[in-house]
């Protein structure tokens, strides 16, 4: 039961952040962003260095 709060409550961090900082400018579809496949930590820290003008989210899921 404790388990299943848990995971409403991330859930509802994780909706509640994704609708902070918008602009109120319209984008196009050709600025969006593409999803990028991670593998080593690496990659995770040079991607989040790079992107360091724009808001940036990390979210971590363990299945255990």
């Amino acid at each position: 039961m404790i388990r299943a709060g848990m995971v409403a409550l991330v859930a509802a961090v994780a909706l509640t952040a994704s609708g902070c900082g918008g602009s109120s400018t319209k984008t196009s579809a050709s600025s969006q962003q593409q999803l990028t496949d991670l593998h080593t930590i690496s990659q995770l820290q040079t991607a989040f260095q790079t992107a360091s003008d724009q808001p940036r989210l990390i979210v971590l899921l363990s299945p255990t």
